[in-house]
């Protein structure tokens, strides 16, 4: 399976240091994460979600194609924990407690989780402290540029 992330390049090696930083959906402030997509486009759209406006985009951006191994087991977020109001900001404590709780007991390497901005569509969270994450490869990196017209004033 390959999974996609757009970050800048000293968040491209697959170490999660980025969530030591700050709070997500799926886990609390001063965890290490990999958040990633099913879908390269499906990354540009969390990309976008988290800047405060187009104009926040930062141009020194990376497409990180990763492959994780056929034969690992990827857990998939029980319905349960998707209760009215998951997909909510600010985000449910559901959601960041038991992403925050897989990843501390490194059970699974991968957690499929529903996107909030596609419904149909699929972000994994990697743990970078589960033994198989050394498995798990960066097949490549491309500078990655949002189209112009996405910031391009329409009024």
């Amino acid at each position: 399976m390959f999974v996609y992330r757009i970050t800048k390049k000293e968040h491209s090696a697959l170490d999660g240091r980025g969530g030591l930083y700050g709070p997500g959906r799926w886990h609390e402030k001063g965890n290490l994460v990999i958040y990633t997509s099913e879908h390269a486009s499906l990354a540009a759209w969390e990309k976008i979600v988290h800047v405060a406006s187009f104009e926040n985009l930062p141009s020194d951006l990376l497409l990180v194609k990763i492959e994780i191994p056929d034969g690992i087991q990827i857990q998939t977020v029980p319905q349960k924990i998707l209760t009215k109001g998951w997909d909510g900001y600010p985000f449910a404590n559901e959601t960041v407690n038991y992403g925050t709780s897989f990843l501390q007991k490194k059970e699974y390497l991968a957690l499929k989780v529903p996107s909030v901005i596609i419904p149909d569509e699929f972000n994994v969270i990697l743990n970078p402290l589960h033994q198989d994450i050394h498995v798990c490869k960066v097949i490549n990196t491309t500078q990655f540029v949002f189209d112009s017209r996405i910031i391009k004033d329409h009024s």
